[in-house]
């Protein structure tokens, strides 16, 4: 007997007519009832399956309207640009500044992602830290990972640098010298550290903004900010082993004469 021949234009026909369709409104389509074929005729489309309902809804990418998020929702289906949602998780935790909790990465999305999560942790391509009682979710790479575990400890980004203190009911000048009173209370590495700290709050552009609130270097503000995410483990010290101007005894030491023996 001959093979039947399929032809996937009916597969297309249907989903310009309806947009998305089920495994089933497929191969009642196609006219067949094996899995298979469907998938062999997909697979010559450039396609997309849906990230919630278990993945039963299929569309045609050129018919997909994906907002700035890599999202489409139809009808209360959910589509993502980065395919299933196991990917679509792995992608939102690695973009995000300051990680995710599963709570808020299950509102965005508007699936559960305890499981996803879980298993991306297993395999390695995410990590989690506990905090504030919560795990958070992050990227799997330590340095990024660890940006974004200070950033979620941080108060909300946004504003000017310093910018509790430039309210309108509290007058410029009065806080300008508020500002410079108290960074003329700090050491060298208390300053440093707290522009750092202000710094990584604004996040892109940080460094510069601190710079001109506080007549800073933006290199000493982009140094704390380094010492920040690294967790340096030498900072009971102002400056690091070696640092600084030579004391004046040792400069005598050194300039004069070796006695002879």
């Amino acid at each position: 007997m001959r093979p039947e021949n399929y032809s996937a234009d009916c597969v297309v026909r249907l989903l310009r007519r309806q947009a998305i369709a089920t495994l089933e409104a497929l191969k009642d389509a196609l006219g067949t009832r094996a899995d298979v074929t469907v998938f062999r005729k997909l697979r010559t489309l450039d396609y997309l399956s849906s990230y919630s309902h278990s993945g039963r809804y299929y569309a045609l990418k050129e018919f997909a309207q994906f907002d700035e998020r890599g999202l489409w929702d139809y009808r209360g289906v959910h589509f993502s640009r980065w395919g299933t949602l196991l990917e679509t998780v792995e992608a939102w935790v690695n973009r995000a500044e300051r990680g995710w909790f599963a709570y808020e990465l299950a509102a965005e999305l508007h699936v559960e992602v305890k499981e996803p999560l879980l298993n991306l942790v297993c395999q390695r391509r995410l990590a989690r830290e506990d905090v504030s009682g919560r795990y958070l979710y992050c990227c799997a790479d330590r340095k990024r990972g660890r940006e974004q575990v200070i950033a979620r400890r941080l108060p909300a980004a946004g504003g000017e640098a310093f910018s509790r203190l430039r309210e309108p009911s509290v007058d410029s000048d009065d806080a300008t010298a508020a500002m410079a009173f108290f960074m003329s209370l700090l050491d060298e590495r208390q300053r440093r550290l707290f522009a750092a700290l202000e710094s990584l709050r604004l996040r892109r552009g940080g460094d510069q903004a601190v710079a001109r609130a506080t007549g800073m270097d933006p290199h000493t503000v982009a140094k704390g900010r380094q010492e920040l995410q690294e967790r340096d483990r030498q900072l009971e010290r102002v400056r690091r082993p070696g640092g600084g101007r030579q004391s004046v005894e040792k400069k005598r030491r050194r300039s004069s004469p070796q006695s002879k023996s």
